[in-house]
């Protein structure tokens, strides 16, 4: 998945209008997460003219209803080499269906998806969306998909906001830490594995029932799932 200067990972952004009365956006949020990745990287390999940041910010599109998303998502874009993309969506959300202008039900989101060839994974930025249905529905149906993130509750703003964040941050530049000596980051592979720390290092999101759900060969997991059951064999034991 790596490509020749060590990125595997490309976002793009897709928001929809949160509200009419107010202008809330993502988007400085996502551009901060490019600039600290860029420093990351940077000190990690040196910092270089030819040698650019994670470009963690690839496209940012504001949608108002699934034609207008599925034209943005099936759009080209250059200069992604090998890297996988992920899309990530923000905008309000209820039981089986996200909100835009039009409100897009998860069966019609799965029909958008299913073609799709060149996104790794997703990650819905919406309260109620991301359940055990939701992920089987569009997993099943769009078998080029690897994992798909997000929120089983209601979720504040802000909190499931830094949530993100935090998810991108282990995942494009690992978990930071400061031993005796020198400061390192510590890589974390898998987008699962940083589901699972994600418990740990930002404990509001087992409060906002973030999940990431991803293929076994069996079935489709939850990371959620996993941790509430190793909390509870920990319990008894």
């Amino acid at each position: 998945m790596r490509e020749r200067n060590g990125y595997r990972y490309i976002i793009k952004v897709f928001e929809a209008q949160w509200d009419q009365l107010h202008d809330e956006t993502v988007k400085p949020f996502f551009e901060q997460l490019k600039r600290d990745t860029e420093e990351t990287y940077s000190r990690r390999n040196g910092y270089r003219r030819d040698r650019p940041g994670h470009n963690a910010l690839f496209r940012y599109v504001v949608f108002q209803n699934a034609e207008g998303l599925r034209d943005s998502l099936y759009g080209h874009d250059q200069g992604v080499d090998n890297r996988a993309k992920i899309a990530y969506f923000a905008c309000h959300g209820k039981r089986g269906v996200i909100s835009a202008v039009q409100d897009i039900s998860r069966t019609k989101l799965k029909n958008i998806l299913a073609p799709l060839t060149s996104y790794d994974g997703l990650y819905f930025g919406a309260c109620d969306f991301v359940n055990r249905e939701t992920a089987e529905v569009i997993l099943d149906g769009s078998p080029h998909l690897k994992w798909i993130a997000g929120y089983s509750n209601w979720t504040p703003w802000l909190e499931g906001m830094l949530c993100d964040l935090m998810f991108f941050r282990l995942l494009l530049s690992g978990r930071f830490v400061r031993p005796k000596t020198n400061a390192r980051w510590e890589a974390i592979s898998r987008p699962e594995d940083v589901a699972l720390r994600m418990y740990d290092e930002f404990p509001p999101s087992r409060e906002l029932r973030f999940s990431l759900f991803y293929r076994s060969r069996e079935r489709i997991c939850s990371t959620l799932e996993e941790h509430v059951s190793e909390g509870s064999q920990a319990v008894t034991k």
